[in-house]
């Protein structure tokens, strides 16, 4: 049993059934230790938010509804106590930035809780700029936070709630809009500031990579109940448990377990390090190599060679983009060609001009210079009603795209927009709604939904138009892992059903699944394109835009003096290529 003086949060038979009736947690028992980094993880829906919320007082103080149990904080009870009371000890930073920012520059966003606390000047100074450097956001102090990309924002919401230093931060995704070095920037901070202050850390994520290697327990929610808790090495090990509540677990950790490296009861590796040391042990003690390889065929077999491709359906020629009131080019001198049923992935860090790109190309923003065509016809010449029945636009914030009272009236709005007869539009409707999985709730009010499905609604609305070119824009945000593979497989069906795909994210998993070709960008410019493939192996450029490559891809390229191939994308191909080891 804990020390009651070394608690920071105590939650005893926790019941709580929103206003609306859903019930979100049943019988919650969880004691945290301060100075304990703790994750959170279960599927959307499973409660990591409202057990979040719980934490400094806004559940129930101000979204109200039905309680049962005990919450104690920091010593506080926080059905007591109010929020702001809890706020001076309590950081919280949401997974969506937009709802929490609101000052007119970055430094007065970061400045403001600290000024409400009456830190005083000098130390307030130091703190801001401390914060500002830890999530790698210098440079940007007089920018608006309406200039700043969708992972700037979740970094400067993360800097708002570090720079009071509180003594519990307790964290909702707060990764999920950053690049990959930039996750594991935050959760290497979290880890520094947790061991050097004792800071207490909760952090919701579906980040399984990341939690084995820096938390130090988890919990694992289904449905509103906790079902798993212990150690990262105790919970992930439990694979098939996790697999079926659809729970991330690290790819060393799923390889392991595929090819029964615990069968001498042997604990299953979590970490990248661990993997590369369990694997060069089995090669070394069984004198085993991988002498031939299966040679990878294309994602998409009927793939052209550049040679004999037809006429692109995007054409950039020389665009350059640079914000009002700004000499910095978001996009510098950018030349691509799309061609027609393309599956491409753009990546890159956050603020590298991805999503600027993008806008420009649906003629939302004009470029300062250059020409973008589409179809052979010059984008500012031609109508946003005609661009919009040719290019899809799946924005990075679902809520900038919804308005209507129901999830029907939603994905119904452009096809009726478009003049289609009502049969037509029910049909796209509803095959649009059942391939997100949301057709049973067609008549609720989508800000009912979470996050996720909000996220899903907004992919839905832009594909019952039938565009030729679909663009993605970061899709996978808030999504649990079942969400990433059900919006990536949209994405797969669509293309093969000869819309062109577009996908921006910073999820290299669905990258080397799911993508045939891959644009790098950093600085606004092109550093790289070419085959998915290929890419994912110029590590030294990937990395200077904050990129790295998937978890398995680094352990095969680790694995290289045994014979084998670096350039294994998912993990069904290394085990296929593990196969053949002789």
């Amino acid at each position: 049993m804990i020390p009651k003086t070394d608690i920071a949060v105590s939650i005893k038979n926790l019941t709580y059934t929103y206003p609306n009736n859903t019930k979100a947690l049943t019988d919650i028992n969880i004691e945290i230790r301060k100075g304990e980094y703790l994750a959170i993880m279960g599927a959307n829906g499973a409660g990591k938010t409202t057990a979040c919320l719980f934490l400094n007082g806004v559940i129930p103080h101000i979204t109200g509804g039905r309680v049962k149990g005990q919450v104690h904080v920091m010593g506080m009870d926080t059905f007591e106590h109010p929020v702001y009371e809890i706020a001076q000890q309590v950081g919280m930073v949401l997974q969506d930035p937009e709802a929490q920012l609101f000052a007119s520059n970055v430094r007065s966003e970061i400045a403001f809780a600290a000024e409400n606390l009456g830190i005083p000047h000098e130390k307030m100074t130091r703190q801001v700029d401390w914060a500002l450097k830890t999530v790698r956001l210098e440079g940007l102090e007089d920018r608006t936070p309406a200039q700043l990309s969708g992972g700037q924002k979740q970094r400067l919401s993360i800097a708002s709630g570090l720079v009071i230093q509180p003594s519990l931060l307790v964290l909702d995704e707060p990764t999920s809009q950053l690049d990959p070095l930039g996750t594991d920037e935050v959760f290497s901070v979290l880890r520094e500031l947790n061991q050097n202050m004792r800071l207490t850390i909760v952090l919701a994520t579906h980040k399984a990579e990341h939690v084995a290697e820096y938390a130090d327990r988890v919990i694992v929610l289904d449905g509103g109940n906790l079902i798993a808790e212990g150690s990262p090495r105790v919970v992930f090990s439990q694979v098939d448990m996790l697999d079926k509540i659809e729970v991330p677990v690290p790819q060393v950790t799923r390889i392991s377990k595929i090819v029964n490296l615990d069968r001498n009861s042997t604990p299953l590796p979590i970490t990248l390090k661990e993997g590369k040391t369990e694997f060069s042990n089995l090669f070394s003690e069984n004198s085993l190599s991988i002498t031939s390889t299966k040679e990878f065929q294309p994602k998409n077999e009927d793939t052209l060679e550049k040679d004999s491709k037809p006429e692109s359906c995007i054409d950039l020629q020389n665009v350059s983009f640079a914000y009002p009131g700004t000499d910095y080019k978001a996009v510098n001198n950018v030349c691509l060609s799309v061609y027609p049923n393309e599956f491409i992935g753009i990546v890159g860090q956050n603020g590298s001009g991805k999503s600027t790109l993008m806008k420009t190309i649906l003629g939302l923003l004009t470029p300062v210079e250059g020409k973008i065509l589409l179809e052979g016809e010059d984008v500012f010449k031609s109508t946003p009603a005609k661009i919009a029945r040719r290019i899809g636009l799946v924005l990075q914030n679902p809520d900038t795209q919804l308005f209507a009272l129901s999830a029907w009236d939603e994905v119904a709005f452009g096809p009726r927009n478009c003049g289609l007869e009502e049969n037509d539009v029910e049909y796209r409707v509803e095959q649009a709604l059942a391939a997100v999985g949301l057709l049973e709730k067609r008549d609720e009010y989508p800000f009912n939904f979470s996050f996720g499905d909000r996220r899903k609604i907004s992919v839905a609305a832009v594909a019952a138009m039938q565009p030729n070119v679909l663009i993605f824009d970061e899709p996978t945000t808030g999504q649990d892992i079942k969400g990433r593979y059900d919006l990536a497989n949209i994405a797969k069906e669509l293309n093969q059903q000869g819309t062109t795909v577009i996908m921006i994210t910073h999820d290299m998993g669905l990258i080397a699944e799911y993508t045939e070709r891959l644009v790098v960008m950093g600085n606004g410019k092109i550093l790289l394109d070419g085959p998915t493939r290929d890419i994912l192996l110029k590590t030294e450029i990937l990395a200077q835009t904050f990129i790295t490559p998937p978890q398995v891809t680094q352990l095969a390229i680790g694995l290289g003096e045994f014979g084998f191939p670096p350039d294994v994308l998912t993990v069904e191909e290394f085990c296929s290529q593990l196969s053949q080891a002789e």
